[in-house]
């Protein structure tokens, strides 16, 4: 009898994470989104502030950009740090989404493998090992007519002292190491148990769908209305919005979505940048890259 006790109490709290997921992803569908379409319907804003700590039992601030699978992608860099704003307007861009992650002692202010143009401006930045860092175990790439696409760094490329050879065999116009990966082909990835992934901060994530519609999400954080998410809560994200492919972007005070309303108008930044510890959008940081939409 008090085996099956046991056995019941034990079955109970292995539900209880199955059912907070079911609820946030019930709070996340069922969200009163603002929806704003630019460039004749081929741009889609949607936005929602999760208040009374209703999704993941914090409150949240989500921005999703929805981008036609018609439109073209770029990556874009300088060899200086640039706001995202300023990676969208100079390009004339109409929408872009911070890059990946950036330090300033290496090439191009780049932490991440990086190809613009078909040529090689940094490698991966790796440890005193040689191994590569789980933010550098998958690529968002734009081919030679401008589509996005989103592949895995193979395992056997992670586990050997690779650096960047599996990069330098892609073939891709441009090409972004980042990480960790978020899907893949429709599947969860798996997701490491390190700090970075497990606290809460600022994210950024690109997603591809089944129909080729491409996913800019930033989750604002570091404020008392948007506590930001963890790595696992971004994967979760990414699949409610039906993401077959995604990676997660470089975060925290990076994490800007940027749009031009119309071809003429100035870029504005839809979401609130964390940088100037305010609620607004005026908080940008400086960047070393940025994915835009032309």
């Amino acid at each position: 009898m008090r085996t099956r006790s046991l056995l019941c109490l034990i079955l109970i709290l292995n539900l209880f994470p199955v059912y907070g997921q079911q609820k946030d992803s019930l709070v996340f569908a069922t969200a009163s989104w603002t929806t704003t379409t630019y460039h004749a319907g081929g741009i889609r804003l949607k936005q929602c502030a999760f208040t009374d700590k209703e999704l993941f039992h914090s409150n949240q601030f989500v921005s999703v950009l929805e981008i036609h699978p018609s439109f073209c992608f770029d990556i874009v860099a300088d060899s200086v740090l640039v706001l995202t704003s300023e990676f969208v307007d100079y390009a004339h861009a109409l929408a872009g989404i911070n890059g990946s992650f950036f330090t300033w002692d290496a090439p191009w202010m780049s932490y991440n493998y990086l190809r613009i143009q078909g040529k090689e401006l940094a490698p991966n930045k790796t440890s005193k090992d040689g191994l590569r860092s789980f933010r550098q175990s998958a690529c968002v790439g734009v081919d030679e007519k401008g589509k996005l696409f989103i592949v895995p760094v193979p395992s056997v490329s992670m586990e050997r002292r690779d650096r960047d050879n599996w990069e330098k065999q892609a073939k891709a116009r441009d090409l972004m190491s980042s990480g960790p990966l978020l899907r893949y082909k429709g599947e969860d990835a798996d997701i490491l148990d390190q700090a970075f992934n497990t606290r809460r901060h600022p994210r950024s994530a690109i997603g591809i769908g089944k129909n080729g519609k491409v996913f800019m999400v930033v989750v604002d954080g570091r404020h008392e209305q948007a506590e930001g998410v963890s790595i696992k809560e971004l994967q979760d994200i990414m699949r409610w919005l039906h993401a077959e492919d995604a990676l997660n972007l470089d975060g925290g005070g990076s994490s800007t979505l940027c749009v031009r309303k119309r071809q003429s108008h100035a870029v504005g930044v839809i979401n609130h940048p964390s940088d100037n510890k305010k609620f607004d959008n005026k908080g940008e940081r400086r960047v070393a890259n940025a994915i835009i939409v032309k």
